[in-house]
C-alpha cells in the first residue's frame, strides 16, 4: 500500500503535533517545515499529495509560498491554506494564488478528522 505524503507548514508547533497525529492516523506519512523557506525546500524534495500551509510565518509568509509554488511544474498538490483571519480578502487572495480550500484557526483535532475524512473520501487527496 502507497502511503499519502502531506506537509504541514505552521510555526505552532502544537497545532503540527495535533494535525501530525490526526494525519498519521488516517494513513498519511506527514513532514513539517516551520516557516516559508523551509517549506519550499521541502516541497522541492517531496512531493506531497496535500499541502496545509499557514499565511503568518516568518522568513517567507505563505501568500509567498504560493506565488513561488504557482511557476513549479505539473505536480498537483491539494493546497490548504491555514489562518487566524476570517477576511473574505485575505481568503481570496490565498484562493487566486493557487489555494484549494481556506480554513480559519482555531480548529479542534476532531473537525480536522472529519474535515480530512471528507477530502479522502472525494477524492481530492
Amino acid at each position: 500500500m502507497t502511503t499519502k505524503t502531506a506537509v504541514v507548514c505552521d510555526d505552532d508547533r502544537t497545532l503540527v503535533h495535533i494535525m501530525q497525529f490526526v494525519l498519521a492516523k488516517k494513513g498519511f506519512g506527514v513532514r513539517t517545515a516551520e516557516n516559508g523557506a523551509a517549506a519550499l525546500a521541502l516541497l522541492s524534495a517531496e512531493k506531497p499529495g496535500l499541502l496545509f500551509l499557514d499565511l503568518e510565518m516568518p522568513e517567507k509568509d505563505g501568500f509567498t509560498v504560493l506565488q513561488e509554488l504557482q511557476g513549479g511544474g505539473p505536480h498537483k498538490m491539494y493546497v490548504i491554506v491555514l489562518s487566524s483571519h476570517e477576511r473574505k480578502e485575505t481568503h481570496d487572495k490565498a484562493l487566486s494564488l493557487g489555494a484549494n480550500e481556506v480554513w480559519v484557526k482555531p480548529f479542534n483535532a476532531g473537525e480536522l478528522l472529519r474535515r480530512v475524512e471528507g477530502l479522502i473520501e472525494q477524492g481530492k487527496v
